[in-house]
């Protein structure tokens, strides 16, 4: 059985282990899961159009509202720059736990570090290196 996709946003919000997941993190991070496992991710897996800053999805923020909702996903304003910010909560935390582990789960462990650690300009850049058509519609000018 595949894994919602609610289920799979969480695992990327959770994956910051109670940290924040900034809104291009999670957007690129759920586009590079879909990316690597296209027979694995449900068939109503997020639609990315090529956007200001690559691939976008309106639905992630949505669903991510939906979590909250559910008290698994704190939605919070970053105070200095006025962009919402996601991040687990205990329940959330707890819930993501008893998602099925596979190399889908793992890969989003991995790729979600990996986003925290670089800048915003580093993730585009190598979103775009990587998927260049995204690069599209971009005002990202590197």
């Amino acid at each position: 059985m595949k894994v919602k996709r609610a289920d799979l946003l969480l695992s990327v919000i959770a994956a910051a282990e109670g940290e924040t997941v900034t809104p291009a993190q999670l957007q690129k991070v759920a586009f590079l899961v879909g990316k690597k496992f296209p027979d694995d991710v449900p068939g109503n897996y997020y639609r990315f159009k090529k956007y200001d800053y690559g691939p976008f999805c309106v639905d992630i923020y949505r669903d991510a509202e939906k979590l909250q909702c559910q008290g698994l996903v704190l939605v919070q304003v970053n105070p200095r720059g006025g962009w919402k910010e996601y991040s687990a909560t205990q329940k959330g935390l707890a819930t993501a736990a008893n998602i099925e582990s596979n190399s889908m789960t793992k890969y989003i462990v991995k790729k979600v570090k990996w986003a925290r650690s670089v800048s915003f300009q580093e993730l585009v850049r190598e979103i775009y290196k990587k998927y260049p058509a995204y690069r599209e519609n971009s005002v990202f000018q590197d």
